[in-house]
């Protein structure tokens, strides 16, 4: 069956989808992340896909890109809790066998839609060192690094990077 035949497609994550999604994430980040922080603090990272797994279910949204069948990306966005504009980018991964095909852009390109449509504007995400240039090909600019323990003596270096959605314009008030 040719791409065209079966186009990739995304829909909202499933509680039927968790543990593939954690599975995926976890061959994601030993695939693409750990050649940047090294095994160790890559499969301290991965385990954690497992343990959070459930937030994908809770207030924003959250989707999986999948063709023939096989689950490809996820990724979405969270509202924060105390500024009512902003929404988090959180949970994007692409399996490594699919990278580079556009699927992280069009999942980040679906959750900015979505945090729109609930009137979050401002986005942030906390980008690992590998993915900053994905972040800044799609107009995130960043704003500091830090540093965040995934495990006991086990922390991992991230960029805090922010964008404002592209809104599509609204049509005037008829008068």
């Amino acid at each position: 069956m040719s791409e065209a035949a079966d186009p990739l497609r995304l829909r909202p994550v499933r509680a039927t989808d968790l543990d593939a999604i954690a599975a995926m994430q976890e061959t994601s980040i030993m695939a693409l992340g750990a050649p940047i922080y090294g095994e160790a603090k890559a499969r301290a990272w991965a385990r954690l896909g497992y343990q959070f797994r459930h937030d994908l279910l809770g207030e924003g949204g959250f989707w999986v890109a999948e063709q023939h069948q096989r689950l490809l990306g996820v990724g979405g966005w969270s509202p924060d809790s105390l500024e009512a504009d902003l929404a988090w980018i959180r949970y994007l991964f692409v399996h490594p066998e699919a990278a580079r095909r556009g699927i992280g852009r069009r999942l980040v390109e679906r959750a900015e839609r979505s945090a729109c449509a609930a009137d979050r504007p401002r986005l942030r995400v906390w980008s690992s060192l590998n993915a900053v240039g994905f972040y800044r090909a799609i107009g995130f600019l960043p704003e500091r690094r830090a540093r965040w323990p995934v495990q006991s003596a086990i922390e991992l270096d991230y960029v805090l990077m922010a964008k404002r959605a592209n809104r599509a314009p609204r049509a005037p008030p008829s008068g």
